[in-house]
């Protein structure tokens, strides 16, 4: 890739991550609009000429009737529109959820700000938060699954049966996705022969990535809040991404470790 062209990318992926940690409490529709401003950047300033965009071929799959899918996309524009007008976060410790699984896009990293900020302190402990973080990072699949861990928190918190906190967490993060996908899904081979489309999607990608970028100062800044050890803390977080990432050694194992040094030092104080 040509030197302008990685100028071009990394504009966009820092200057989202930069804009997100500037604007705090970010409002719901910021990360999508970043996202598709990433793509206009790349419509307007092309990373690639047409002569090397790749032709996508069709995948053999029609998916549901176009008019259906249609009306499931429409579904997910209408509450998408509700969840902002009306200002979801003072309404509760559900419709965060549910606005974060509208407007998140870009990674499951994503999320963690936007719920912390909103469900901290005042629905739900940070230290408990955190714990959740670890625990969803243990486990196989999606960091939205800490939305179970989550729903059963704050049900107890909210007298509620443990099972509808995570039934309501769950769906209010995960079902916007899943009808989105649907909703697209019968269409996507048209699109991907687009060349608008084909333009925009390494500006897309590069804004997606800039998301994630504010996940590790606010999840890093609470944890220091939170920590009765921060030089320790700041110690384990070098030593743990060491391990995982070069060492290659499994995430519950680092996290185990590191929490019994972590309630050693602790006993020992």
């Amino acid at each position: 890739m040509e030197a302008g062209n990685v100028v071009t990318l990394g504009a966009i992926c820092f200057g989202t991550g930069a804009i997100c940690l500037l604007v705090h409490p970010a409002p719901a529709w910021l990360n999508p609009s970043l996202i598709f401003l990433g793509g206009l950047i790349t419509i307007l300033l092309p990373v690639a000429p047409d002569a090397e965009v790749k032709h996508a071929s069709d995948t053999g799959k029609s998916g549901m009737p176009v008019w259906l899918a249609i009306c499931i996309f429409l579904l997910y524009v209408g509450v998408a529109a509700f969840t902002v007008w009306k200002d979801t976060f003072d309404h509760g410790w559900i419709m965060p959820f549910l606005t974060a699984g509208m407007f998140v896009w870009g990674g499951g990293p994503v999320v963690l700000p936007m719920l912390m900020t909103f469900l901290t302190p005042q629905w739900i402990s940070p230290t408990i938060f955190l714990a959740g973080i670890s625990f969803a990072e243990m486990m196989p699949g999606p960091v939205f699954n800490i939305s179970c861990f989550l729903g059963i928190q704050l049900a107890f918190n909210a007298g509620w049966n443990w099972l509808a906190g995570i039934a309501v967490c769950w769906a209010g993060l995960m079902l916007p996705g899943i009808t989105l996908i649907f909703g697209a899904y019968t269409l996507w081979d048209e699109l991907r022969k687009q060349r608008l489309y084909q333009h925009a999607l390494p500006g897309l990608n590069a804004a997606a990535v800039g998301l994630l970028v504010p996940t590790m100062f606010v999840v890093y800044d609470t944890l220091q809040e939170r920590s009765p050890w921060q030089a320790g803390s700041r110690a384990l977080v070098v030593l743990a991404y060491y391990l995982i990432e070069l060492c290659k050694v499994n995430v519950p194992s680092v996290v185990i470790v590191f929490g019994a040094v972590g309630f050693c030092w602790a006993l020992a104080q």
